[in-house]
């Protein structure tokens, strides 16, 4: 399927899953990213968030979708909490992965080489910072 990456309006074509149409990808804009780490932040009041992968490097194109690492105090359930701040997003007709970690697993993480929390510390963007 031919790409429309970098077509005017910001749009490509996303090849579709067996049996469904074709739709449509937006990017994801600086004024939509800044709503994500609003909403994730009042959700979640004691957070840091970052922004990190393809948005973060400038490298992002259509249909990337946004990764969020959210840091908080402590954390009970990881997996649970990253669905409730997930739901936050809804409205924004947005991809997005939210990643949900604890200072003790960032202390830990975040002098090893190559993990995901030291890549996002290091590339990342801070869009709230608690």
């Amino acid at each position: 399927m031919p790409s429309m990456r970098g077509h005017r309006h910001g749009w490509r074509l996303a090849p579709p899953a067996p049996g469904l149409r074709a739709t449509f990808l937006p990017m994801i804009d600086d004024a939509t990213i800044a709503e994500a780490g609003r909403r994730i932040s009042a959700a979640a009041p004691e957070a840091r968030v970052i922004l990190f992968g393809s948005h973060a490097r400038d490298e992002a194109g259509p249909g990337s979708d946004l990764d969020l690492l959210v840091i908080e105090p402590e954390v009970e359930n990881a997996a649970m909490e990253s669905v409730r701040l997930h739901r936050t997003l809804r409205g924004l007709g947005i991809p997005a992965d939210v990643v949900v970690v604890d200072e003790d697993l960032v202390r830990r993480r975040s002098v090893v080489a190559g993990t995901m929390v030291e890549r996002a510390l290091r590339e990342g963007r801070v869009l709230v910072d608690a």
